[in-house]
């Protein structure tokens, strides 16, 4: 007979482990637990990159709105500096009037206090009638009425000016 090296207690250890299958099972199972750690983790670093993009996308579109905003904001603040000057302009003229009235006592001329003098018509004053002088050679003591609108004031005062 030959002389097998092999000890017979290999036999025996051998028939302890019944199947394959078992062995695999009992020394892949501390392996199986690593992998699905792996697999947790691995789907947890694409979840937070996923998140992260999708925040960095939500600040960008915010911040696009907020630029938006503040050039809108100051289309506004143009707008209203204009509409306040224009009101300020407006309201000018009822200001001046009644302060006009108030502090220095000025009131609108009635038909009464007015006196319109044409050259060569008539003019009276008082009780008396007198003709408008037509030689613009003095300085038109009798035409009262300085007002802008008066040709005759102002043919006067361009006649003194040439002189």
């Amino acid at each position: 007979m030959a002389i097998s090296r092999k000890p017979k207690s290999d036999r025996a250890a051998s028939s302890n482990h019944n199947d394959v299958g078992e062995m695999f099972a009992q020394r892949f199972s501390a392996v199986n637990i690593y992998v699905v750690a792996l697999l947790l983790l691995a789907a947890g670093i694409v979840w937070s990159g996923i998140k992260t993009a999708e925040t960095v996308q939500q600040y960008h579109q915010d911040y696009k709105t907020l630029q938006d905003m503040k050039k809108q904001q100051r289309k506004l603040q143009v707008e209203h500096q204009r509409l306040l000057i224009e009101q300020q302009t407006f309201s000018a003229t009822p200001q001046i009037a009644s302060r006009a009235v108030a502090e220095l006592g000025m009131y609108s001329p009635t038909l009464k206090d007015k006196l319109i003098i044409q050259p060569g018509a008539p003019v009276i004053a008082g009780d008396t009638i007198a003709t408008a002088d037509t030689d613009n050679s003095d300085t038109d003591s009798d035409n009262t009425d300085l007002s802008p609108d008066n040709p005759a004031s102002t043919a006067a005062n361009t006649a003194e000016e040439g002189l």
